[in-house]
């Protein structure tokens, strides 16, 4: 069984084309995480609330919310990002989503990690996660399928 690339300019121009912007958003967001990993200052925050997100696009998948206040600065922020950078976690069931919000019950004070040059972005917990590196490795994969095509 062969498998075959995209055919006609339209299809090879698109495929490099969402081949170069997933590339591109998997830098952007491996460079935002990093960022927000490396420049990170502690303070006090305080938890308003939580919640579970379900997403069913391609099967059903629950990311975390906690939202949460924090003065860095001088400057109060209202936050609600329980991982850096801006790709969202995603758990398979709804109680492992739960299970990360543990502790994060409103009106708790918990560490917010604030990256000093994004001030507004602090988050709960200072963890890197791998999705930058998947966009980036299937934003590949559609840059060689459009290159194959086209020197064919």
């Amino acid at each position: 069984m062969e498998i075959n690339g995209p055919s006609g300019r339209v299809g090879i121009a698109l495929t490099l084309l969402i081949g170069l912007a997933s590339i591109g958003f998997g830098a952007y967001s491996y460079s935002t995480q990093s960022a927000a990993l490396s420049s990170a200052e502690t303070v006090e925050g305080t938890i308003t609330s939580t919640s579970i997100e379900k997403h069913s696009t391609k099967g059903v998948s629950y990311t975390p919310q906690a939202t949460f206040n924090y003065t860095y600065e001088g400057e109060t922020y209202t936050a609600s990002n329980v991982y850096p950078g801006t790709l969202a976690r995603e758990f398979d069931t709804e109680s492992a989503a739960r299970a990360e919000l543990e502790g994060y019950d409103a009106g708790d004070t918990v560490t917010v990690y604030v990256p000093t040059d994004s001030p507004a972005k602090g988050y709960l917990q200072r963890e890197s996660s791998n999705k930058p590196f998947l966009l980036i490795g299937v934003g590949a994969l559609f840059v060689v399928a459009g290159g194959r095509s086209a020197l064919t």
